[in-house]
């Protein structure tokens, strides 16, 4: 598996998660990360690993656990939720 390989896989995960947490498709999820990355600031590669570390760990920085509350608050989906586990 190539670099880059990875890094899809990583952000398919992410995706996957921030759907299930959300209640939102992957099409919205996806557009989520984005946005997460875009109005911190941090690469949306970052992000994506972040938010699989968030799914084992329980833990998310303060910035983008709001960031990810606010976008699903204000798309399609219902408020963000602790991921189970």
């Amino acid at each position: 598996m190539t670099v880059t390989d990875r890094a899809q896989a990583r952000l398919d995960e992410a995706t996957d998660i921030v759907a299930i947490v959300g209640g939102v498709t992957r099409e919205r999820a996806r557009a989520v990360l984005r946005a997460m990355a875009a109005h911190t600031r941090i690469k949306e590669q970052h992000v994506a690993e972040l938010v699989v570390e968030w799914a084992v760990s329980g833990r998310l920085p303060a910035e983008l656990r709001r960031e990810l509350g606010h976008q699903l608050d204000t798309g399609q989906g219902v408020p963000a939720a602790e991921p189970a586990g």
